[in-house]
């Protein structure tokens, strides 16, 4: 497992390297890097069509350039995708998103994170939470909503290496294990 890691770090760090650096394009290929991970995982044909050895690698890389053309990537991503055919290493993806979700918030100083909220609120009550986040913060934060009912109210926020709980749902659990 640490041989992957390995080759996971050096394939983000690579991909970094070779990628312009301007918001969209970094933001774009995290999304195309994330799609391809849950395309791996969660589809048995996706995996077996990339590892294989009967589907020519130029097959399998111009399927990629499809994807990546959808996403807006630069074609300078291709070469990492490339190698990690090469190696078949694509198993790595979900791996290298976390990795590269980390590089970017180093290299753009910004966060990445997560809005979970128990059911549709307007976008004004969404903005009050997001700035008083990016005030904790320090830091500007891409925040993607999404929504859990099981919350019951309140909000969950995550980001690589913070979460903050405030749902109804956590309260109640804390009061069921402290007793009060």
């Amino acid at each position: 497992m640490h041989k992957s890691k390995d080759i996971a770090r050096k394939a983000v760090r690579l991909l970094v390297r070779r990628l312009p650096k301007e918001k969209k394009t970094l933001m774009a290929t995290g999304e195309f890097i994330s799609f391809l991970a849950q395309l791996y995982r969660k589809s048995k044909d996706a995996r077996n069509y990339f590892i294989s050895p009967f589907v020519p690698k130029e097959k399998k890389l111009t399927l990629l350039k499809e994807i990546m053309n959808r996403y807006e990537v630069p074609s300078e991503a291709l070469e990492v995708f490339d190698y990690l055919l090469d190696i078949n290493a694509l198993s790595l993806l979900p791996e290298m998103k976390r990795l590269y979700d980390h590089e970017i918030e180093k290299l753009m100083r910004m966060s990445k994170g997560f809005l979970f909220l128990a059911r549709e609120i307007e976008q004004k009550e969404i903005d009050n939470i997001v700035n008083a986040i990016q005030k904790t913060f320090g830091r500007e934060l891409d925040i993607e909503v999404g929504y859990d009912s099981s919350l019951i109210g309140g909000f969950v926020f995550k980001t690589s290496g913070f979460v903050v709980d405030t749902s109804v749902k956590r309260q109640l659990e804390k009061l069921l294990i402290h007793g009060g």
